[in-house]
């Protein structure tokens, strides 16, 4: 099941990482809304708010979150 990660064009910083995964997953559409306040992946029923989140729950989606260790 695909999510939805809405954010604006004009966030600073900018969320590449987030973008740059649910590319390469299609997991996830991308809607640009320009009054979005940050970032957000609705997936599966939730909504992550948080970058680092994000791309870890999209790498979990596609079987990828055992290839690397999250550095605290």
């Amino acid at each position: 099941m695909a999510g939805t990660l809405t954010l604006s064009s004009k966030l600073s910083p900018f969320p590449f990482a987030a973008i740059a995964i649910a590319s390469y997953t299609q997991k996830a559409t991308l809607d640009f809304d320009e009054a979005a306040k940050g970032v957000t992946l609705d997936l599966n029923g939730s909504k992550i708010t948080s970058e680092d989140e994000i791309v870890h729950a999209l790498a979990k989606a596609n079987n990828m979150s055992g290839d690397s260790a999250k550095v605290a």
